[in-house]
């Protein structure tokens, strides 16, 4: 074990890879301002040329890039009252009431440090859980497996605002997705209509630039923005008043540090999302301080608060991601794509024969959040105006990128069909308010499912469940299936 972290630290010391994380830094910051765009498109983005990088040149990068996505879009959620993400909008409900009453630099400044504090803390506990959960997840195996990614698939519901039955579709949609190719435990084909570029299955990167990257850039051009960064004199963003919202934060520090252990919790769990525990954190803001009503006028606590937990969320979800193989969020779905076309399967035994790579991608959650602060902290103003860049500019170099990476990606014309295809099922699937990621989810876990329960049935038979560890967790999974059930009847029989 302590070669293993010997040799990440190795990795973090090569100058190449701290270039390949600055990289994903200044992209993470630069989408995240932008509204309609985001961490999230920018790792789709980047999806399709991982196939020509070293992983630990490609992995740094996506990383980074997803560490501080949320923190760019909290600067124009705070100046403007457009959130960069959702993930934003519970910072947005008093950092802009700030701005609008001439604290706007102190609002920054108390996210930047929240998000910094959150995002370094966040690391810590992943790395500290990493290695007290070692003895467990070694003993892990295919049997084992097959009940996580149920519990994963179970947890699809949770993904997004859209409600359980619609994140359940979409999640079954993604299942049938899976099912497309060539099995391979047997070598059956199916569902390819004698298509031979459907034999390996459906690639990744066409899926995801159209569930993804391609709807947002088509509402961006319907809406035709021409940027809002007029709305808020950038002038008046001192150093010296960015420095108050740091103070605000060291007054604040169990606060920061309470609402951090929220996100990173809330980003272990597969699927949960970032979205519930920023609103945890904000109500847990409001509930302690001791002038509640103050909130949604300005209260520096209300973006303390949410910032700290955006940050930790991440940490979690890609110790999650590594660990178990499950994804965490939307963003931990594709970096576990990429792993995987990168030929490491993630899970327990990237624990066990990654650990150097695993630690040290890890770390890098902690030093992109570090270089995030130092690059915005006195660069506010001038990253901001990244805000007014049009969309009559924006959408055709974003789709230009687009089309190349899928065509890169293996050099195929029906890559560029399934991009069309699925582009308006992306588009369909934002109209009726569906749920991407919960699709992108059930179609990569799908694959995995089906591979670890045919390894299980071969080694061990029917009865390959009956060991403690599986029956733990199908005890969990039913839990977590009947509980709204059971909490239903138990809150009737205590009314009565």
């Amino acid at each position: 074990m302590l070669e293993s972290i010997l040799v990440g630290l190795g990795y973090l010391l090569e100058p190449a890879t701290w270039g390949w994380i600055l990289g994903g830094t200044l992209l993470g910051l630069i989408l995240g301002i932008i509204p309609g765009l985001g961490s999230l498109i920018g790792m789709a983005l980047f999806l399709p040329f991982t196939f020509k990088l070293d992983i630990m040149q490609a992995m740094p990068f996506m990383v980074a890039l997803s560490a501080v996505g949320f923190t760019g879009g909290s600067i124009t959620a705070i100046l403007l009252g457009v959130p960069g993400d959702a993930s934003n909008i519970a910072t947005m409900l008093d950092g802009h009431p700030m701005t609008r009453k001439g604290e706007g630099a102190r609002a920054i400044g108390a996210a930047l440090t929240a998000s910094l504090v959150g995002g370094v803390m966040a690391t810590g506990f992943a790395l500290i859980m990493m290695f007290a959960i070692m003895p467990i997840i070694m003993s892990i195996t295919s049997r084992e497996m097959v009940f996580i990614i149920l519990i994963g698939l179970a947890f699809i519901s949770m993904l997004g605002n859209e409600g359980r039955v619609k994140s359940l579709i979409s999640g079954c949609l993604g299942l049938m997705l899976s099912c497309i190719g060539m099995v391979m435990v047997s070598g059956e084909v199916r569902f390819t209509f004698d298509q031979g570029f459907l034999f390996e299955g459906l690639p990744i990167v066409p899926v995801c630039f159209g569930l993804f990257a391609v709807p947002p850039m088509v509402e961006l051009a319907m809406k035709g923005s021409e940027g809002t960064i007029s709305e808020v004199s950038l002038s008046s963003l001192s150093v010296k008043d960015t420095l108050q919202g740091t103070w605000d934060v060291l007054r604040n520090k169990f606060l920061c540090l309470r609402c951090a252990v929220i996100g990173y919790f809330f980003g272990i769990l597969p699927g949960v999302g970032a979205n519930a525990a920023v609103f945890l954190a904000y109500g847990h803001a409001k509930a302690t301080d001791r002038n509640p009503d103050s909130f949604g006028r300005g209260n520096v606590r209300g973006v303390i608060g949410p910032e700290s937990c955006n940050n930790a969320k991440e940490s979690g979800s890609w110790l999650t991601t590594f660990a178990l193989g499950v994804p965490g969020s939307s963003t931990g779905a594709i970096g576990l794509g990429a792993l995987m076309m990168m030929g490491i399967m993630p899970g327990p035994g990237m624990l066990t024969e990654h650990l150097d790579i695993t630690f040290s991608l890890l770390m890098i959650v902690a030093l992109a959040n570090i270089l995030g602060f130092i690059i915005c902290f006195p660069l506010v103003a001038q990253l901001a105006r990244i805000a007014a860049i049009p969309s009559r500019i924006l959408v055709p170099i974003v789709l230009i990128f687009i089309v190349v990476g899928t065509y890169a990606n293996r050099s195929l014309m029906e890559d560029i069909i399934l991009l069309l295809i699925f582009s308006v099922i992306g588009m369909l699937v934002k109209r009726f308010k569906y749920n991407a990621g919960s699709m992108l989810l059930g179609y990569i876990l799908g694959t995995m499912f089906e591979n670890y329960l045919f390894i299980s049935l071969q080694i061990e038979g029917i009865t390959f469940f009956m060991h403690p560890i599986p029956l733990f967790l199908i005890a969990c999974l039913i839990l977590f299936l009947t509980w709204p059930v059971v909490r239903k009847i138990m809150r009737g029989g205590h009314e009565c």
